[in-house]
């Protein structure tokens, strides 16, 4: 039984298909243009896949947001005019550096919130610490007379 369990997990290594895909190749008149491409693709996140670039995800629709990308780099855009027609479509989620507006503002303050509790908590436990220490002595004091 053991043998025939082996052979099965052999032949099912064996016609494991390949799910890797194709990387796209771009063309570009100068590297400039390359450069910005590349850029571009990493600062964009994809829409399906959560926490991932374009230029890292297979998904249908990053592949269609890399080609738009290309087309709009040889079109001219700037690179603002490429992340504004992004977050126009698909909302300031699509970039990884979102801007800074109403809907945004809690997101950009919370992390100074959160220190400044931080250091509000840790100062409070400090001054109870110290005070607590100087009872302590005064208790030692009065046992030593």
């Amino acid at each position: 039984m053991i043998v025939v369990m082996r052979y099965f997990i052999l032949l099912l290594l064996l016609v494991n298909p390949t799910y890797g895909e194709s990387i796209d190749i771009t063309s570009f008149a100068n590297q400039a243009q390359e450069q910005r491409y590349r850029h571009l693709i990493d600062e964009i996140r994809c829409p399906v896949c959560q926490g991932q670039s374009i230029g890292g995800s297979n998904a249908s629709l990053a592949k269609d947001l890399r080609t738009k990308v290309k087309e709009l780099i040889l079109e001219q855009k700037t690179d603002d005019d490429i992340r504004n027609f992004m977050t126009d479509r698909y909302g300031d989620f699509v970039v990884f550096k979102p801007p800074v507006n109403k809907n945004t503002i809690i997101l950009w303050t919370m992390p100074f919130l959160f220190l400044l509790f931080a250091i509000v908590l840790f100062v409070r436990n400090f001054k109870v610490k110290k005070q607590a220490i100087k009872v302590d002595i005064s208790k030692a004091r009065d046992l030593l007379k």
